[in-house]
């Protein structure tokens, strides 16, 4: 079938190892858009006629939307593991809930005709409120805009490169010893990414899928204890394993981290807190369909073990020093916090409260003035001295959302490659808004800014926040 014919397809967040298979596997039969949100990434894939990598900053609503102008359907993969900057003031749930309510709001505009989204297994039975909450989060923001959204979870997926299988392998390898927390002896059901990507597949344009959620997994039940062994012997490896009567999660989390130093502390966070559930796939139709052929998880990995002798590299290892050095050089900063809001109230009504606020807060050094036109130049008291200017984008702007672009002042550097910018903006139907500072590159030496400025910037956002908790308003 020729490229004019084929369906297109956006994937966002590709660059990962399930993205990278996936993107692949469909270029066979769709028009594939592999979206990435590292530029360094597009250099080290190989062209292929029905499968374009390209750049795409998913912090910013009109480079989504123009990204996805002419796709049909979109897989949506965001799970925030890497630095998005230098410096990231933000929790990676703020981040990816800001992502989401992005795609799903140009899905709407584009008039793409479904999203697929991969999140995480739900525990069966009683669990944490705010545990369930966290994985439903970004699934309430892709479904808000109208576009039918299906919905897949799943554990453990092995793919190859996987950060969270090399993980595991870590655990089960480093030490001749491994230890195990009581309240770990769960049971998870792993599946390998073979079986994702039909499951995938089964989902695209098939209307009796739109607005369904399903669980799937791989034809085993093993306990975390049961996991770890598998991937020890996998690798020829025969460490002792030791339950521990008294291992606090918290602890645990430190432990991990000492194990992997490389881990994305949010992945390492992620595993702990689903350790201490059975995650375990309720049945369904979806679940029916791949269970027919699907392999077993190991099957995945073990040709890589034989060839190489080792754990297969994440596809993001190549470009990931180059991606690091690309941060420091442009030495910018990301700043997220979320802020419960009141009913009847908007991200409009914040930013005009913020603005109020802040030169009562920073008394007697900063002075807030904001002209007719909504524009805010923030001075200092002694010496008077123009510090940021944030010009106001009516274009950008609606109710929900203020928009404001740092243009000036003596605190600010402008960069070729960034936008930096100051948004407010309401997700999940008004319940939070989002106060977000994107690509904010400080006139300041950077360790000097660190010790300062940062820590300034995010003393007065978390106060704001309390503040509008504690007023109530």
């Amino acid at each position: 079938m020729s490229a004019h014919n084929r369906l297109k397809i956006a994937i966002i967040g590709a660059g990962g190892s399930i993205g990278t298979a996936l993107s692949r596997n469909l270029a066979g039969d769709y028009n594939v858009l592999a979206l990435v949100g590292a530029k360094e990434r597009i250099s080290s894939t190989k062209s292929d006629p029905f499968l374009k990598w390209r750049y795409c900053d998913f912090f910013s609503r009109q480079a989504v939307a123009e990204a996805i102008s002419d796709c049909d359907y979109i897989i949506y993969l965001v799970h925030t593991r890497i630095p998005t900057a230098r410096l990231n003031q933000a929790e990676s749930e703020n981040m990816d809930l800001l992502i989401a309510d992005n795609v799903a709001r140009s899905a709407s505009l584009k008039g793409i005709k479904q999203m697929v989204y991969l999140g995480s297994l739900i525990p069966q039975g009683n669990s944490a409120s705010d545990f369930v909450e966290k994985r439903n989060e970004v699934i309430e923001a892709l479904s808000n805009y109208g576009t039918p959204l299906t919905v897949m979870r799943a554990g453990l997926v092995v793919a190859p490169g996987s950060n969270a299988v090399r993980l595991l392998a870590n655990i089960a390898t480093r030490l001749p010893i491994v230890l195990i927390p009581h309240w770990a002896n769960t049971r998870k059901q792993p599946i390998a990414v073979t079986d994702v990507i039909r499951a995938i597949r089964y989902c695209l344009g098939n209307q009796d899928a739109y607005g369904q959620d399903y669980d799937i997994g791989g034809p085993v039940v093993l306990t975390f204890r049961d996991l770890l062994h598998r991937v020890a012997s996998t690798l020829k490896s025969g460490p002792t394993f030791i339950t521990v009567p008294y291992f606090p999660a918290r602890l645990y989390y430190w432990y991990l981290r000492l194990l992997d130093r490389h881990a994305h502390p949010a992945l390492i966070n992620l595993i702990v807190e689903a350790l201490g559930h059975d995650l375990i796939v309720r049945d369904n139709a979806l679940q029916q369909f791949i269970a027919e052929n699907s392999v077993l998880p190991r099957e995945i990995i073990d040709p890589y073990i034989k060839k190489y002798g080792h754990m297969p590299s994440n596809p993001r290892r190549p470009f990931r020093k180059k991606y690091m050095a690309g941060l420091r050089s442009k030495s910018n900063v990301r700043s997220i916090q979320r802020i419960a809001l009141q009913p009847g109230r908007n991200a409009t009504w914040v930013a005009d409260i913020f603005f109020k606020w802040l030169p009562h807060f920073a008394r007697p050094f900063v002075l807030c003035k904001v002209d007719k036109a909504g524009n805010c130049r923030i001075l200092s008291r002694l010496p008077k001295l123009h510090l940021i200017t944030l010009s106001f984008k009516p274009k950008h702007s609606s109710p929900d959302r203020r928009m404001y672009f740092i243009t000036g002042g003596l605190l600010a550097k402008g960069h070729d490659e960034l936008t930096p910018r100051f948004e407010f903006r309401d997700v999940l139907q008004g319940r939070y808004t989002i106060a977000a500072i994107h690509d904010f590159r400080p006139q300041l030496p950077w360790g000097f800014y660190v010790l300062t400025q940062a820590v300034i910037h995010l003393i007065a956002m978390r106060t704001f926040q309390k503040y509008m908790k504690k007023e109530g308003i």
